[in-house]
Formats: structure tokens, sequence, C-alpha cells
């Protein structure tokens, strides 16, 4: 991974039933669980507080909002990915790293998969759409796996946006979610508290392992692990200081090319990079898509029927 500049636009921002003990009661996850979030405005006293060096006195109509959309209450866990992708016998459909010895009393399938490409991302969002009877989002073309894992490591691709299938969140659609959108009750430090430990496995109490997915708190849409557990990959190439007008952005997609795609929200061997991104450090993590990350997975996102059009 590399260390990303600060970024000058901060914050522009199972068909299984799966059993997740949450620390207090099982609750069933029905259909990988996505929540509706309803769209809006990233706050100005968000993008005020994120080491922003725009002027906003000068560009007073300079605003970033999503539409409504859905989120995966979840990280995409191992059993899910599995689920779907062990019919495709070009596919690894056991990626992970630590695919043994969970904690006592956690379930090995319900921990985050990771170890995954951008472009093996894009390609679970198809296969699940396509399993779903949904319109995939992606046009993968050219692929290039490697030999040992056969991750994909490059592809030609190109998204629709209007297609109602699954896909990765937005830089924009993951910021809004993780400060809680029309919910949030403040800008806390992470996703849902100012005390990390309460809502994030982090460096100091996740033993240097992932954990099952929701057994810390969630933020205020009810979102599990933002902001630790695994990172995870987002649609975008990293977002750079030039070429932002005075205007309101709209369900924005990012720059057409680069070289980083975001990687955000904390993990289990880190808490700076990501978990604090909102409201301190604000410095992002770029990761080369072709590349896989042991500590980086991703979550679901679609299409909510309301969506505007991007401007």
């Amino acid at each position: 991974m590399k260390k990303a500049s600060k970024l000058i636009i901060a914050a522009l921002v199972g068909s299984i039933a799966l059993f997740v003990s949450c620390g207090k009661e099982k609750e069933v996850v029905e259909k990988y669980d996505m929540l509706k979030v309803k769209g809006g405005s990233l706050p100005q006293e968000f993008i005020e507080n994120s080491n922003v060096e725009n002027d906003f006195d000068e560009n007073p109509d300079f605003k970033v909002t999503v539409g409504d959309f859905f989120i995966s209450k979840y990280e995409v866990t191992q059993q899910l990915y599995q689920e779907v992708m062990e019919s495709d016998l070009d596919v690894n459909a056991t990626p992970a790293y630590f695919k043994e010895n969970p904690v006592s009393g956690e379930e090995q399938g319900l921990r985050p998969v990771e170890r995954i490409s951008w472009y093996d991302c894009l390609y679970f969002c198809n296969k699940l759409s396509e399993k779903e009877g949904l319109e995939p989002v992606y046009t993968i073309e050219d692929i290039q796996r490697y030999s040992k894992d056969k991750a994909i490591k490059s592809a030609k691709v190109s998204a629709d946006f209007t297609k109602n299938g699954y896909r990765l969140p937005t830089f924009a659609e993951w910021i809004y979610a993780t400060i809680g959108g029309v919910k949030s009750t403040g800008l806390y430090k992470y996703s849902g508290s100012d005390d990390i430990s309460t809502v994030a496995w982090h460096v100091n109490n996740a033993g240097e392992k992932t954990h099952q997915v929701g057994l810390k708190e969630p933020n205020e849409l009810g979102l599990y692990d933002m902001t630790g557990n695994v990172a995870e990959w987002l649609w975008d190439y990293l977002w750079d200081k030039d070429g932002y007008d005075n205007k309101e952005y709209v369900n924005f997609t990012g720059p057409e090319t680069g070289r980083y795609r975001f990687i955000m929200g904390g993990c289990f061997i880190d808490y700076s990079s990501g978990a604090k991104f909102p409201y301190e450090i604000y410095e992002s993590i770029g990761g080369i898509q072709g590349l896989r990350y042991y500590n980086t997975g991703f979550r679901l996102a679609r299409n909510a029927p309301s969506d505007k059009k991007k401007k």
C-alpha cells in the first residue's frame, strides 16, 4: 500500500441466512442485509474540519451530495464469498489469509474475506448480481490472473452506474455512510463513537487477526466495522487537489484515471490510517488494484430507485 498525500477535497465525500453473534442475542442476517441510506450532502462542518485548503468564502457553492443508495450492513464474509464464487473454476473461492484459528466463540466463515484484489471485488459483484437476476454494473474484459492463487491482477474495466446490480461503494457514499448520513448524531472521531474500541477491531484489541463481523457496536445507520476489522476497497481512484469546480457534485464517482484506488476504514493492524480519517489526520490509503492485501476486504453497495444522476 502507499500513503496518499492529504486530500485537498477531503471527505467528498446470505440468498443465504447467516447467524451472527453480536455479543448479545443471535440475529438473522438476511440476503447480505443491505441497508437503505437516505441521501444528502456532507455537512460543511465535516469538510471544514478535514484539513481542507479550499476557500469556502470564495467557493460558497462547493458541495458534495449523494442520492439514496443501499450499502451492506457487514463486510463481505468468507462464507458469502465462497458461496458465490465456488462454482467458477477460474476463481479461488477461499483466498483469505486468515483461514483458521478464529477467536474462541467466533465462526470462521463469518470473518471478513481479504487478500483479494480490487478486480476480484468487481468480479464478485457481477457474479452475485447474475445469481440474483440483477443487471451487472461492471464490464470486465481481458482478464489476467495470477497463476498461484487465481486472483485477477489486471483487466479492462468499465462501469454503468445506472444498472441495478451490486457494486463497490463510491468514496462519497462510503464517507457519507461512515459519518451516519442523515442519522448522524455528531462528528465522532470514529464511525459511531469517539471510543474506537467500542466500534472497531484495531491494532490494540484485535490480536493481529480478523474477527467475526458484527461483534462491535454499529454506527447510527446500523453499519458494522466501518472503522475496523478489515479496511475496504472503494470504486474511486484517489481524488487529487485539482480540477474541482465551485458547484455541487452529485453522485460523483471520482477521477477517470489514476494509479491508486481508495482503501478506507482502518483495520486490525492499524487504527490511524482510515479509522481517524474524517476528523483528525485525514490521510487516505491508496491500493494498486491488481494487488491483494491481507488487511483489506470490501462491502457491497447498490443503487436505490430514487438515486439522482451524476452531474
